[in-house]
């Protein structure tokens, strides 16, 4: 178990784009899942990230079951998935100090600098596509 890098997390003003953006890409995969709920659209992985990416901004503890409930697979899937990420090292878990049967998952400064790249890039690349007319 690690800690969760949200003392790293100060958000500029384009880190609220980011976030905006992130929350964005959330609500999408979540409509994603409800229109095509027989197909797998939705990276796992990726929601999961970008929940715990959001949520360190916010400052937001998030239980591991909350972090499965976003990924929008079964929840064996979506701890399989959160595992991968934490021996990867992009998240990290710790005991939650109020609850002791609950364990509280977060990014790493690993995960925040990935999820973080990654954002900017897409979000860069979309703002280019319209002609830079993304305020």
């Amino acid at each position: 178990m690690g800690e969760i890098g949200w003392h790293e997390c100060r958000a500029s003003p384009a880190d609220n784009n980011l976030i905006a953006y992130a929350k964005f890409l959330l609500k999408t995969a979540g409509r994603r899942t409800k229109v095509a709920s027989d197909l797998r659209l939705v990276s796992a992985q990726w929601s999961i990230l970008l929940d715990l990416f959001i949520s360190a901004f916010e400052r937001r503890a998030v239980p591991t079951g909350d972090a499965c409930l976003a990924s929008s697979a079964p929840h064996s899937t979506a701890l399989r998935h959160l595992i991968f990420l934490m021996d990867a090292g992009y998240v990290t878990r710790v005991p939650d100090p109020d609850d002791a049967r609950r364990t509280l998952v977060g990014l790493t400064s690993k995960g925040v600098e990935l999820v973080g790249g990654c954002l900017q890039a897409e979000f860069d690349a979309l703002k280019a596509a319209l002609g830079g007319r993304i305020d």
